[in-house]
This record gives structure tokens, sequence and C-alpha cells, in this order.
């Protein structure tokens, strides 16, 4: 076996953390960076050639690429946010007396992770495991029931999810309107679903917990109800608008409307959170990034709430909600079966067509502009596209901020924490992403017969994934229930770590919740509750609908 050669570097720099170097090694070109347990290497490229890694940002562990935003795990190689599919190479670094030096060959922390990662893969489980009828679960499990709107209106049901993770990391769940669907809640259970689309599809049965006809999945389907190659190419068409490097131009921007929104409201003696702040936010950087008019963000904040909110009577009204729940077939070849979708597309159609008239620097013009195999989207594609985009662009971050001040005010010493050292506001925005996840679960759909967990997955079975279990997984976050503005790693789950449905829009998401922590110092110490959130009626969505505060003096 022949011995691979170190190769010096040079003499090894007292580099921060998270500094990037590339440096031509035996002939190629590799990329070194500093973590907080020392030095790694790995290949310079991963899928555009003239695109460097070392130009990229090294996060706990993790590189992003500056050019498509794909992220990897440089213990592993492993992509964990797509385009990318191929792993990145990674080499072993060390300093041998005061030298940095790299050999080409993987680490043995690498080696190590694959075969725990090939241990873990359910599949791998499958083959031995005994078949179990669905639904045959212990009493108290049968007790459970993650369809009970009222249940999840009151706040997440942790010590459910805990459950259903110690007890049954696969569960049945029977729905009353519905043919039940399996319950994935562990994380790494997760992770491996999110990557494996050819074995759990979102094309095939959709994302929503709804069984739909295929005339009904086809005319409501977009980026996130297909699976590679055609969601590839559609996700290609916006991938570049939300770059790293594209997203962190808007900072400056971002901080100044977050920072005028925040002194405007704090002039008042009392306010609700979510529409003076929460909802502002997102809105006017959506807005800007999107070329809407800002007149209209209030039309499509409200458009945005009914939309996500069908499941709400207060929302969107008793009628609504007994139409969607009666299955209304006008209604079910809606996005979200919401009847107020066609008003949100007739405003995406009409702005995409003063673009095409137009065209201005902006995401909506690249999208009427950009090319699918030499065809441009139609009118009907950019109106789903739009929805997408407006639902992600604004609810998401609305809720996680809203969600994120309610654990503020409920964990006082880490508020302080955070006023004692603002730089915290990076680790901080990861853990109130992870505590506040503005979507409790996805739904894939089994395309071939699996067993997992000694449980029997037939093709054609609805899978769900709950974030909300995944992000509090004990095996993965230690103390998981506690706030801790510091924690480090912090992997979680929010934007669906691990597949080709990673969140088109995380790397700006993560932007506006570290500029609003980072902008809220002043005030954390003067803001109170002023009455009880009222939370949505949503099994599907984590949000707030009013959070009322007051000002200390």
């Amino acid at each position: 076996m022949t011995e691979l050669v170190w190769f010096g570097i040079g003499e090894a720099e007292e580099a921060h953390v998270g500094f990037l170097r590339l440096a031509e090694v035996g002939g190629m070109a590799v990329c070194l960076g500093r973590t907080a347990e020392g030095w790694v290497a790995f290949q310079d490229t991963c899928t555009h050639e003239d695109c460097s890694l070392s130009d990229g940002e090294l996060d706990s562990g993790v590189i992003v690429c500056p050019c498509h935003g794909s992220e990897f795990d440089l213990r592993t190689g492993d992509v964990l946010c797509p385009p990318a599919f191929e792993p990145l190479p990674i080499f072993e670094a060390r300093v041998e007396g005061g030298e940095l030096q790299v050999r080409l060959g993987p680490p043995p922390a690498a080696a190590e992770a694959v075969h725990e990662q090939e241990v873990h893969i359910p599949q791998a489980a499958a083959e031995a495991a005994t078949t179990f009828a669905p639904a045959v679960d212990g009493p108290v499990l049968a007790e459970i029931d993650l369809t009970d709107l009222a249940v999840w209106e009151q706040g997440v049901p942790h010590e459910w999810l805990t459950l259903l993770r110690r007890e049954a990391p696969l569960h049945w769940q029977p729905e009353a309107d519905g043919r039940g669907f399996w319950v994935f809640t562990r994380y790494d259970d997760i992770v491996q679903v999110s990557k494996e689309w050819e074995t759990y599809s979102s094309e095939t049965g959709g994302t929503s917990l709804e069984d739909l006809a295929p005339e009904e999945i086809l005319a409501r389907r977009s980026m996130i109800d297909t699976d590679p190659p055609a969601q590839t190419r559609l996700r290609d068409l916006v991938n570049k608008g939300f770059t790293p490097r594209i997203v962190n131009s808007y900072e400056e921007r971002i901080r100044g409307l977050a920072g005028g929104i925040l002194a405007e409201a704090f002039e008042r003696d009392a306010f609700d959170w979510v529409e003076d702040v929460a909802a502002e936010i997102p809105m006017w950087v959506f807005s800007e990034i999107m070329g809407l008019p800002i007149e209209d963000r209030r039309l499509l904040i409200e458009l945005g709430d009914k939309l996500l909110g069908n499941t709400d009577p207060e929302v969107v009204g008793e009628q609504n909600v007994l139409e969607l729940t009666s299955n209304d077939p006008a209604n079910r070849l809606l996005p979200f079966s919401s009847p107020f979708a066609p008003e949100l597309i007739e405003y995406g159609c009409r702005l995409g067509a003063a673009r095409r008239l137009d065209p201005r620097d902006d995401i909506t013009t690249h999208l009427v502009e950009a090319e699918i195999d030499g065809s441009r989207l139609s009118e009907e594609e950019f109106g789903l596209f739009f929805i997408l985009l407006t639902a992600a662009g604004n609810e998401t971050t609305r809720h996680t901020i809203s969600l994120g001040l309610l654990d503020l005010l409920a964990h006082p010493d880490e508020a302080a924490r955070l006023i004692a050292d603002p730089s915290l506001a990076g680790t901080a925005a990861d853990e109130i992403l992870r505590r506040a996840h503005p979507v409790h679960h996805f739904r894939r759909t089994a395309t071939r017969d699996i067993t997992v967990h000694g449980r029997s997955i037939k093709a054609g079975d609805k899978v769900t994934m709950w974030y909300a279990a995944g992000n509090y997984d004990e095996e993965k976050f230690a103390d998981p229930h506690r706030l801790d503005l510091g924690r480090q790693p912090n992997r979680h789950l929010t934007f669906g770590l691990g597949g080709p449905h990673f969140c088109l829009g995380a790397h700006l998401a993560k932007l506006e919740v570290k500029i609003w922590l980072e902008e809220m110092v002043p005030y954390l110490d003067r803001i109170e509750l002023a009455g009880t959130p009222t939370r949505l009626r949503s099994n599907f969505f984590n949000g707030i609908k009013r959070l009322p505060v007051r000002v200390r003096s």
C-alpha cells in the first residue's frame, strides 16, 4: 500500500476561526480553513470550476460555496445543502513543528464518519427487520393525535414528540379524514428521508397531508412538489439570486430597514409585535429583492396569511375552513387548497407581465427571462413560483422573529447574555431558528416497499418528517429544551438539512434573524409581554397571529 506524502504549506498562521486560504498541493488546488478544532483541508472547487471555495464561508465545520450556496460537512465531505450532489473530497491537515502540512487523503475522522453513516441508513436496518402491520402502538402512544389542531393551537406538543422519538421513531398516525401517515421524529431519520428523494418522493403525492388526485397534484405543482431533475432545473432559475455572496450584499440595507422599523415601533407605549415588527422586516426585504411596490406589502401579508392559515377560522373565516375540510373540488386544484390563491397568482402574473415589458435588476425580472431547456416559465408556472416565494420569503421569517422574541422574553438570562455580548447574534440566530422553526413538518410519499425501525412502509404510503421533533433530538442537541444563544455546533433541521429541497432562502433568513437580534439589543431590556400570545391553529405552520407587547420607560 502506497504511503501518502505530507506536503508542507509553510509556517502555520495564527489565523482566526473561519479563515480560509488557497494553496497548491501536489498540483491540486486545495482550500485550507481554520475551525475551532484546528485546520481542515479540502478540494477548492465543488461544482463550478471557476468558483473557489476559498472565497466561501466557513461556519462550524461547514463550508458554504460562494457561487451556488451548496454546503458541505468538512468532517465527511457530505452534501448538507444542494444544488451540489457529489461529496467534497476532504484531506488531512496538521501542524508539525510550526509548519502547516496537508496529505491528499481523507482524515481518519472522515472514514469513521462514513462508517457511522452506513450503520444508520434506514435501508441497512430494513433488510433484517421484521415486518409489522401499521398502527400497532402501545396504549400511551395511541393517545397521540398529531392531526388535532386544537393541541397545536396551544403550542408545540413536546411531550408527545419526545415520547415518539424515544418509543416509536417510526409511528403510524391515523387520520379521521384520510389514509393515515407515517411519522419520523428522529434527527438522523429526517435527514435520511430528505436525502433519499428516489424513495421518499415530493412529486408523487405532493408535500401536504391531503390525499390528492393526480390532476390535482399537477394543477398545483410548484418547485417543492417536484423531484430532481425537474426540481433541480426549477431551483436553478432562482438559485443565483440567493447565494451567500448575493445575500451578504443586502446586509446594510436590511440593517437600515430593521433598525428603522424597530425605532418606529418603540416610539409607542404598546404595540403588536407581529403586525408592527415581525411582519414588516421580511416583507420590506422581500419587496425590495423582488421589485414589488412597497405600498402593496400589507396586501401581500394579508393574502399570505390567508394562504397558509387556511385551517384557522379567525384568519380565513369559518366558511373557508369548512370548504377545506369538506374537500371542495375547486379548492383542491389550488395551492394549499386555498380560495385566496388565485388573487395572489393574479398579482404575481401582473408583476411578471410588467417586467417582461420593463426589465429591472430584481429577482422577478430574472425569473421571467430565465430559460429551462430553451423555454421560459409559462404564466401559470410563474404564478405558482410567485406564491411559493411569497410564502417562503415572508411568512416563515416573520413567525421565526415572533417566536424568537417570545423565547427571549421567557428566558431573561439569555436575553441579558445577548445584551452583554452582541457578538453572539450569529450563534443566537441559529438557536432561534432551531427552536422557532416556522414549519412543523413536510410530507413525502414512499415509492417502494421499505422496512424501517422494524415497521413496513408500503409504496404509496404518506411519510412525514417532523422538524418540530428532530430539532429537539437529545442525540444531536445537548439539553435540547434549553435556550442557549451560544450553542455550537447547531446543525438544526429548520431549513430541511440534507436533501434537494434545502431551503432556497436559508442564507437570507439567517441574515435577517441575525440582523434583527443585533438591532434589537438596545431594546431588549425595555420590552415585556402585554397579553397572551395568540397562536395559529395549524399542525403545519408554527405561527403566531398576535403578540401584544409593552414598552417600559
